[in-house]
């Protein structure tokens, strides 16, 4: 990612954490209507985990340029998701429903810059989801 990038993901960043609940709740509206499989993976009303999709995000975001927090980050909840049985293709439409509740919440914020800065972070952050989703295929040497 380029450091305007970063900076643009940084911006919108903190309006997902300030719109808080508001956030998660488009972002799971957009994720079951994108993929409506995916509401199995969930308990019947996910508000008790809002808060956490909100921290992950936003602290994936902000950690976007200093990598080894990032993916280790991103590795963990890779795991986490695999525990609770998403797969590969499921990643596509989770970033299709991260980037358009970003757009949503930014509002007059969002550019077609900032909407290709979300899409190179979440490119960067499912990559790095998979790898710990594997368990530990692609691990480092040592």
């Amino acid at each position: 990612m380029t450091p305007e990038q970063l900076a643009l993901v940084r911006q919108t960043a903190a309006l997902v954490e300030q719109a808080g609940d508001a956030f998660a709740d488009r972002y799971y509206e957009l994720l079951f209507e994108y993929q409506p499989s995916a509401r199995s993976l969930f308990p019947a009303d996910p508000k008790f985990q809002l808060g956490r999709v909100v921290d992950e995000i936003v602290f994936l975001a902000n950690a976007a340029g200093d990598l080894p927090p990032f993916c280790e980050r991103a590795r963990e909840l890779g795991r986490r998701l695999g525990a609770l049985g998403v797969q590969a293709d499921d990643y596509a439409p989770m970033g299709e429903a991260l980037v358009a509740a970003v757009a949503d919440i930014a509002g007059a914020a969002w550019s077609p810059e900032a909407d290709a800065a979300w899409r190179c972070l979440y490119a960067l952050t499912s990559e790095t989801m998979l790898e710990g989703a594997s368990g530990g295929l692609f691990t480092e040497p040592g």
